[in-house]
């Protein structure tokens, strides 16, 4: 009788199982292939002659435009279903534009490594501030790998930031600022909206962003934009922007937000890869070490979160 029992439970939970390992395996393709897409951000900012207001309002019509597209072939539609989501997910929308603008500024005002780097400061604060949303306790190993991630990222900048004045403190300063409205936007998001899809959300908050930012287009610029600069808006906002933000929505929804924030950490790592290899710029020892750390952490962090559900069960 107890050994009927004992079956009886383990065939139950099977699929529980096997469920979980699927929302797992598809949380991580989702944020790797955001972190990838995100990755050539810096990159854009770079090279597309426009300032970072223009730049966040294009890429935004060009996204929406994307995923409007997108729902014709697949039949989908973009509703909301109440008139709270409607006013949240705009809100939402408005949070995610300033973040946008604020970095896209502070990678112009400084280096893409000082945006990209100052910005990643957002996994300490999803860390910190998830636990009022999750109403769990603030675990210690939590603390511990928003610390090294911290480490590695000051190990990163430590040459840049010796000199506090100028364009490196600029970009740290926009950059902090972008990280406390990305990191407020992504918690509000999962606890708030998980009954919206991840195409739904960005196609309004796109809508959001670019009537925000219409009023600061920079129209003269726009319209004698080289043919090169118009294919690599064009890429931002599919790729970079309407592909990575929902695939990272959709990863929100798989996995803890903390898990996300730090395996994002991979963002300048790859960026400055990116660097590297298009623009030429090599990177520095103290450079490679930080990376080192935050790989680290990243890969601590998939590793863990694909077995510690499973053994809770």
């Amino acid at each position: 009788m107890n050994l009927s029992r004992d079956r009886n439970k383990r065939m139950s939970s099977r699929p529980v199982d096997s469920s979980l390992n699927a929302d797992l395996s598809s949380g991580f393709t989702f944020v790797y292939s955001a972190v990838f897409l995100m990755s050539l951000n810096g990159l854009f900012a770079k090279v597309i002659p426009l300032d970072a207001a223009s730049i966040t309002a294009l890429r935004s019509f060009i996204a929406v435009v994307g995923l409007g597209l997108f729902g014709l072939i697949r039949n989908r539609r973009y509703r909301l279903p109440s008139m709270a989501h409607l006013v949240g997910v705009y809100g939402l929308g408005v949070l995610l534009g300033i973040h946008w603008v604020t970095f896209f500024h502070s990678m112009q005002v400084s280096t893409v490594a000082v945006g990209m780097l100052s910005l990643f400061s957002f996994p300490i604060l999803t860390i910190l501030v998830e636990p009022l949303f999750s109403r769990e306790r603030l675990a210690g190993g939590d603390i511990v790998a928003g610390i090294l991630v911290l480490a590695g990222l000051s190990v990163m900048v430590s040459q840049d930031l010796a000199d506090l004045h100028g364009p490196i403190l600029s970009g740290v300063f926009w950059g902090v600022g972008s990280a406390f409205l990305f990191a407020t936007r992504n918690l509000v998001q999962k606890y708030f909206f998980q009954d919206v899809t991840s195409d739904t959300l960005l196609f309004h908050q796109g809508i959001a962003i670019a009537v925000m930012l219409l009023p600061f287009l920079g129209v003269r610029q726009t319209a004698i934009l080289p043919l090169s600069g118009i294919v690599n808006l064009l890429l931002l906002g599919i790729l970079c922007t309407a592909g990575a933000h929902t695939f990272y929505a959709a990863s929100l929804k798989r996995l803890p937000a903390k898990s996300v924030a730090l395996i994002g950490c991979l963002q300048p790592v790859l960026a400055t890869l990116f660097a590297w290899l298009v623009i030429q710029e090599t990177p520095q020892l103290n450079v490679l070490f930080g990376g080192a750390i935050i790989l680290s952490v990243a890969a601590y962090e998939s590793a863990g979160k694909r077995s510690r559900p499973l053994l809770r069960r």
